[in-house]
């Protein structure tokens, strides 16, 4: 039988919330003005579509360096637990500078089948392709229900987040007691998934099931003993992928079909509207035996570590 998504009665009803942390956060700059400040805002255009510009210096060379002069910026130094340096900083600080972060709308099951529970999470990567593995981190002292079903269960689905869809995805990640699931309250549809029970999000272009593959508890600097968070590696087991947005290959997502949504800092999210193309440098045997080259000029002669290797995984 398929875990219901019908709401509790209020008989069985939890009133325990899971813990409510935007108040130290303070991830709302606005306060209460926040929707004050929304209407005096243009309208999210949903007609432009993704445009490509040339990159920032197209004219760039090897050994050009950055386009910006460094030296009138004063760059401060700081320890992340410097004296009176409350750890939530270090939050602000990673996600204010790491970005863009892409969202997984992430879907599991309670170990007893009666709950499907939603819930949004930036701290999101992909880290192998063989195997294909993803990773999430769910940061707090405390279990959330998606890890402790995750690690029940040893089952997650993945979702994109698409503009047509963050309202959506935003509202799952209410604080709702545990035996309250997030789907009837977001109005988003659970699609059956083939290999594992937690469903995947209908109006989403892209899914991916995923069976856990391995978990690393992390502990407070502070306070050795404190769990401050849980890093999961995931696999996936299955793709589920609308057909107009997909290569015919099966290995390539058309991003301005898509429109996947981006996290950055506090309730700031942004989506992929604008972007330009920086091909890869050529071989680094072939660039130093160019006669004349900028390479060869910088190493102060041809032949220079020709036989010299170096990759990248960016």
């Amino acid at each position: 039988m398929a875990p219901s998504t019908s709401p509790p009665s209020k008989t069985s009803l939890s009133i325990e919330e899971t813990p409510f942390k935007e108040g130290r956060v303070g991830r709302n700059k606005h306060g209460q003005n926040f929707k004050a400040v929304e209407a005096s805002r243009p309208d999210y255009d949903r007609a432009k579509t993704l445009t490509y510009s040339k990159t920032p210096n197209p004219d760039w060379q090897p050994g050009d360096g950055a386009s910006v002069d460094h030296t009138k910026h004063k760059c401060i130094s700081f320890e992340p637990y410097e004296p009176g340096r409350d750890v939530v900083h270090n939050y602000k600080l990673m996600i204010t500078s790491v970005v863009p972060r892409p969202i997984a709308l992430a879907s599991t099951v309670s170990p007893d089948g009666k709950t499907k529970n939603l819930a949004p999470f930036s701290y999101f990567q992909a880290v192998s392709t063989d195997p294909p593995l993803y990773s999430l981190a769910f940061l707090g002292g405390k279990s959330n229900d998606t890890l402790d079903n995750l690690l029940a269960t040893k089952e997650i689905c993945i979702s994109m987040t698409s503009d047509w869809l963050i309202e959506a995805a935003n509202f799952a990640s209410v604080n709702t007691p545990s035996n309250v699931s997030e789907w009837d309250l977001t109005g988003l549809t659970p699609a059956p998934s083939v290999a594992i029970r937690p469903p995947h999000v209908a109006e989403s272009p892209f899914s991916v099931e995923c069976r856990l593959y391995s978990q690393q508890d992390i502990y407070s600097k502070t306070k050795p003993d404190v769990r401050t968070s849980t890093l999961v590696v995931v696999e996936a087991v299955r793709y589920h992928v609308w057909e107009d947005v997909i290569d015919a290959n099966r290995s390539e997502l058309d991003h301005a079909k898509a429109r996947p949504v981006f996290r950055s800092d506090g309730q700031t999210y942004g989506s992929c509207k604008e972007v330009f193309e920086l091909p890869r440098p050529e071989r680094f045997s072939k660039l130093v035996q160019d006669e004349g080259s900028k390479v060869t000029e910088i190493l102060g002669g041809a032949g220079l570590g020709a036989n010299k290797t170096a990759g990248s995984n960016l």
